[in-house]
Formats: structure tokens, C-alpha cells, sequence
């Protein structure tokens, strides 16, 4: 018997389940229960998780979406670990990794391929994508599947303090910044999805302003990059010209509700 192919209704029925599912794993997230952060990777594995076998849903679909990146700046020459998309939250009986929910600083929306391949912790041994982080909690730490052992690199930055934080005690953070990240990760989804909800009107080059991306391994992950919006030492410079490029756009994109977006494409 031939297999069953699924009709694109039935396709966008699962993904807007999935959709469902991580917003009720948010509101019991932000309720206390952290381990929601593994529901939240297993339903975005199953959105955009991709292998030579499978596409994934949001392939399948082909939805139009851009996709916001919250986090603050990554520079490969930061002499302390990096956590692009967490805050440290400090008090007499706190310390703890906080998600960033709200970046005041400036922010881009970016392709899928860039996003999900975007550097988001760096602890000088190893760097990690969110592409990174949602596999390894998905695949290994319970979000879908429970291995016996973690791979050493994740279980460096989740059980050993591999970002080397300490309060004035010698403790590290009480929880753990790879869920944290995936609470971050599916904000950035929830604001890409109503974003592309309101209809883009129009996308603007802009012409004087130059960004790209530099890819860092095999794997392709990478970081944002300008040298006309960003300042930079000499230093770090010559440490960015030692990765691979590839050029981008930046765009300005107007959607029909007024509201104006950075974004960096193709």
C-alpha cells in the first residue's frame, strides 16, 4: 500500500498544534516549572528539525516567515563566556540565568538558515547555536528521548558552570541556562509568528550599510557581522577575518500595522 501523503491543511494543522503546545509549555515555564523548557525544544525539533530523510514542517509549508533574533551581539574576541540570549539576575537569595524577553538594545530579524544556526553561548571549549541547544534537549535530555549519557560538551555548560559564573559564595547559577535559552528561543518565535500575521507592505534596501555573516566550523555556525554598525577593535577584527563570509542585505521591512523592522537577508 502506497503511504499516505498529507494535504497542506492537514500539514498546517500540525504545526499550529505545535504552536499551542509551546505557548501552554510558556505559561507553565513562566510559572515555575522550568523542565517545560523540554516540551518547548521537542515541538520546536518537530517545527524545523530537518535530516537527509525528513523535512520538516515548516519546509514542507514553505511559510514566509523571518525570524527574530533578541539577543544581544556576539564577538568571538569576548574574553568571558558568552550567553547571548540570557541576563543574570543577582540578588541576596538570587542567582540565576534569566531569559531575555525584552531587548532594549538594537535587534534583527534574519533568515531561517541564519537564526537557527546562530551562534547563542560560547564558553571558550566549545559554541552553540540554538539549533544546537534544541537537539541536545530534545534528543538527549528528555524533550523526546533520555540518553544515559549527555554528550560532554552539553553537559559542560548544564551540569559544570563551563561559563564560569559564580556569585561571591563560589556558586553557580541556580538553574540551568539551556532551558533558559529555550524559553528565549520560543519568544523569539511567538514575536516572528504575530509579526508575520500583521502582512509585510514593503522591504527597503539599505544600500549604506553593510552586514554579513561569519561561519565559524562545518556546521555552519555563525555569527552577525558588520563593520559600519558595529564597533569593533583592531583585535577582534583580525580574529573575524580568520572566519568564512558570506555576504548579506539589511533591510528595513514595513508591515500594514506601521510597525518597522531590521532585517537581514539575501
Amino acid at each position: 500500500m502506497a503511504k499516505y501523503k498529507r494535504s497542506k491543511q492537514e500539514l498546517q494543522e500540525q504545526w499550529d498544534a505545535q504552536v499551542r503546545f509551546i505557548q501552554k509549555s510558556v505559561k507553565e515555564f513562566d510559572a515555575g516549572d522550568e523542565s517545560e523548557a523540554r516540551r518547548i525544544a521537542a515541538s520546536l525539533r518537530i517545527l524545523f528539525h530537518e535530516t537527509k530523510q525528513s523535512k520538516s514542517l515548516f519546509k514542507q509549508l514553505g511559510l514566509p516567515l523571518t525570524f527574530y533574533s533578541s539577543g544581544y551581539l556576539y564577538t568571538p574576541s569576548n574574553l568571558l563566556s558568552s550567553w547571548t540570549l540570557l541576563n543574570i539576575e543577582m540578588g541576596p537569595r538570587v542567582f540565576r540565568y534569566r531569559a531575555v524577553l525584552e531587548n532594549p538594545s538594537r535587534h534583527f530579524f534574519m533568515t531561517f538558515g541564519d537564526w537557527w544556526n546562530e551562534i547563542i553561548f560560547d564558553d571558550h571549549k566549545n559554541r552553540f547555536t540554538r539549533r544546537d541547544i534544541i537537539l541536545f534537549i530534545a534528543n538527549q535530555d528528555g524533550g523526546a528521548h533520555v540518553d544515559p549519557e549527555l554528550k560532554e560538551s552539553y553537559a559542560m555548560l548544564t551540569k559544570m558552570n563551563s561559563l564560569g559564573w559564580s556569585d561571591s559564595n563560589e556558586e553557580a547559577p541556580a538553574n540551568n541556562p539551556a532551558y533558559q535559552a529555550i524559553r528565549a528561543i520560543a519568544n523569539e518565535l511567538i514575536i516572528s509568528l504575530n509579526l508575520s500575521q500583521q502582512g509585510l507592505k514593503n522591504r527597503r534596501k539599505q544600500a549604506n550599510k553593510k552586514f554579513e555573516m561569519r561561519i565559524v566550523d562545518k556546521a555552519g555556525r555563525r555569527y552577525k557581522w558588520s563593520e559600519t554598525e558595529m564597533t569593533y577593535s583592531v583585535e577582534t577584527l583580525e580574529i573575524v577575518h580568520k572566519d568564512r563570509v558570506e555576504k548579506r542585505t539589511l533591510y528595513v521591512d514595513e508591515y500594514k500595522n506601521g510597525l518597522k523592522v531590521e532585517y537581514i537577508g539575501n
